[in-house]
């Protein structure tokens, strides 16, 4: 029998949404396992890919909403395994452009074309989809000002 924990209803209910997220990550994790690739490696390759030209730890770090040291060590490792070179701007030296490789292009489109985030969302009907896309977007926008960050600041996704 499942124990029963009594807590706050806002609590409770922001504890579901993370229980979600979490299961939706470790699904993808699994997904991306024979690549021998993290969910956070897998959207920092599909931001760099989708930025374009001029990307840097720091544009990532802002548009994930994590810690740019985080975000370094992440690049470090995908650097190491092939996936992104990672150049110092010769006019402003501590600057560092972040660049996919081939090899990373190519794990970006076989990691794009795994379906297991896409098995668990099918439960939900269009119209429940867009609801909760909407309310999804409005508890973003009440966190941001909650951490008094600008709601124009674009965040992915």
């Amino acid at each position: 029998m499942a124990q029963q924990i009594k807590a706050d209803e806002d609590y409770t209910l922001a504890k579901q949404i993370i229980l979600v997220a979490d299961i939706l990550i470790k699904v993808r994790e699994r997904e991306l396992l024979p690549q021998n690739l993290s969910a956070s490696a897998a959207d920092i390759l599909f931001l760099i890919d989708a930025m374009g030209k001029d990307v840097t730890a720091a544009n990532i770090a802002k548009m994930l909403l994590r810690e740019q040291t985080s975000i370094e060590d992440i690049l470090k490792r995908m650097e190491m395994h092939g996936l992104i070179n990672r150049t110092k701007n010769m006019k402003r030296k501590g600057l560092i452009r972040i660049t996919l490789t081939a090899k990373g292009k190519n794990t970006l489109n076989q990691a794009m074309k795994q379906k297991g985030t896409t098995h668990v969302l099918t439960r939900l009907t269009e119209e429940q989809r867009s609801k909760l896309k909407r309310t999804l977007n409005d508890l973003k926008e009440a966190g941001m000002k909650g951490l008094y960050l600008n709601p124009n600041v674009v965040l992915w996704p």
